[in-house]
This record gives structure tokens, C-alpha cells and sequence, in this order.
């Protein structure tokens, strides 16, 4: 679900460069009730040594890095499927992998190839989404 005003700050970042690559804050949708429940902390992402994408609390060189608490936050690597990013700019970095026929590392694939291809990788605390979050995957993984 989209708050109000959400995509404005993200096209903003992308007209004033082609190459930030922007995400929303994501606060969470009660899967029972789809009742919004906000209560996201502004954060930025990252990954365990599985791959595992997780969320950390911003690191005290960005804090220092951003004049503001409204600027965006540099992020080393973004929750998959909710980000805006300039088609080119996407083209350029050669898209998604064809080979990933489920979801799971499009997300650092992407977070990865902006930061080695000259991109930006930002969170924008004026954007903010509602998103129910799986407890477990919806598909099954091949053994093979």
C-alpha cells in the first residue's frame, strides 16, 4: 500500500540524477488484517554471508554524511521489487538476470551492479510504503 506523496521524492532523486537507484521506506501491512501498521525505522540494507538481504541501523559515517534526517541514505544493498529506477540507467546495468526464475538475490544483484556501475543506492525517508512480509517462501526450491 502507498501513503500519500510517496512516489514524488523518488522521481525528485532520479531527475536531479539518472544513475540513484531509490527505495522507499517499508513499513509493515498486518497479514491478517491489512491493517497499515507503519512502525518501519529509517534504515539501510545489507546481507549475511548465505546472501540473506537484512536490515541495519544507518552507520554513524552516513549519519555524519547527511546534513539533514530527511536527506536519503546511502544503502549497500535494498529489499527486492520496491525501488524506482531510471529505465536507462536500468538498461545500462543489463536489467535482471534472466537466469533468476524466482524471487530471491535480484535484489543484491541490482544493489550491486549500481554501486560497481557508477549508481547510487538510496533509501528516502519522505517515501514510504506498506508491505506484508512472508514468513517463509511461497515457492519451492529444486533439490537439484
Amino acid at each position: 500500500e502507498c501513503t500519500q506523496g510517496w512516489l514524488e521524492p523518488l522521481l525528485d532523486r532520479i531527475a536531479r540524477n539518472p544513475t540513484n537507484v531509490v527505495c522507499p521506506v517499508i513499513d509493515v501491512l498486518n497479514e491478517d488484517t491489512l491493517a497499515y501498521q507503519g512502525g518501519a525505522y529509517f534504515a539501510v540494507g545489507g546481507f549475511d554471508w548465505n546472501l540473506q538481504f537484512n536490515w541495519h541501523s544507518i552507520p554513524e559515517r552516513e549519519r555524519k554524511r547527511r546534513s539533514h534526517s530527511f536527506e536519503p541514505a546511502w544503502s549497500p544493498t535494498m529489499a527486492g521489487g520496491l525501488f524506482s529506477i531510471d529505465r536507462k540507467f536500468f538498461e545500462k546495468l543489463g536489467a535482471y538476470d534472466p537466469g533468476f526464475d524466482i524471487w530471491g538475490a535480484e535484489n543484491l544483484e541490482i544493489s550491486f551492479k549500481t554501486w560497481m556501475c557508477g549508481g547510487t543506492l538510496e533509501i528516502v525517508p519522505c517515501s514510504h510504503v506498506g508491505h506484508i512480509f512472508r514468513k517463509r517462501s511461497p515457492y519451492k526450491w529444486r533439490s537439484s
